[in-house]
């Protein structure tokens, strides 16, 4: 194919003359078919952040379907964050953040979890994070090790605000996701720090938590200084124990019964 020829098939990919949408068989829901084929070409990038998808008659006889299984199918689309409906203009493809993530898990986790989310939570973070202090450790960058000094002395002035501890709390743990160099490990990390924002509140409450939480990472600073990825590990796994006993202990005083 010439280069003429490829630029040609683009512009028909998406102006919606060329588009490789399949006829739908009746036996199943049809709103889900044709979701599922949009939602691939989403995924292929036939369709781009911003893009335009074509009319909601066009991809019904692109389909073979009613308009109505059309309209369902992008509604299920625009429920997942996948794209915007604009009334009177059309339907676009959104630019996919963290919150397309995070919203929808967090509704998750308060319907199979309800309000023990938080240990479920923890107890994700207690196999995951001691590994990442442990690549953290082995690959982390000068500008990593400055970024994680400069955050733990901003713990240590707020901390007679424990509250005010938080997001740092967070920034220094994500900071260890992105130190490990493997990009696949932040983006799976960064809904779940995301979350505690709505959760970590609580444990911060429990004694001694915030003192332990600055204990911990000043070892774990110092680990990252001096590349050690045991001892990290080790750290990480102590910090994760402490704050599962403190969710524990939070569940215990408000009568909230853990599994």
């Amino acid at each position: 194919m010439t280069t003429c020829s490829i630029i040609v098939y683009a512009v028909s990919l998406f102006s919606g003359e060329n588009m490789n949408f399949n006829k739908i068989d009746r036996e199943e829901s049809l709103s889900q078919k044709i979701e599922m084929q949009i939602r691939n070409a989403i995924r292929q990038n036939l369709f781009r952040p911003g893009d335009k998808l074509p009319g909601e008659m066009e991809l019904a006889e692109k389909f073979g379907v009613s308009r109505t299984a059309v309209r369902e199918a992008l509604r299920m689309l625009a429920g997942r964050g996948l794209v915007s409906i604009q009334r009177g203009s059309g339907v676009y493809i959104s630019e996919i953040d963290v919150s397309n993530v995070v919203d929808p898990f967090y509704q998750l986790l308060e319907m199979k979890c309800g309000q023990v989310s938080q240990l479920y939570l923890i107890r994700v973070r207690k196999f995951i994070e001691p590994e990442i202090a442990r690549l953290a450790a082995e690959h982390c960058t000068d500008n990593d090790i400055e970024f994680l000094k400069t955050n733990f002395a901003e713990m240590l002035e707020r901390s007679l605000h424990p509250e005010q501890m938080i997001d740092i709390d967070i920034q220094f743990h994500f900071r260890l996701a992105q130190a490990t160099q493997n990009p696949i490990i932040p983006v799976i990390m960064q809904p779940i720090f995301q979350l505690l924002h709505k959760f970590i509140a609580s444990t911060y409450k429990q004694s001694h938590a915030p003192d332990l939480a600055l204990e911990n990472h000043q070892k774990l600073l110092q680990a990252m200084q001096e590349h050690d990825a045991e001892t990290a590990y080790q750290v990480m796994k102590t910090h994760m124990s402490q704050a599962e006993e403190h969710v524990l202990l939070y569940y215990q005083k408000n009568n909230i019964q853990p599994v």
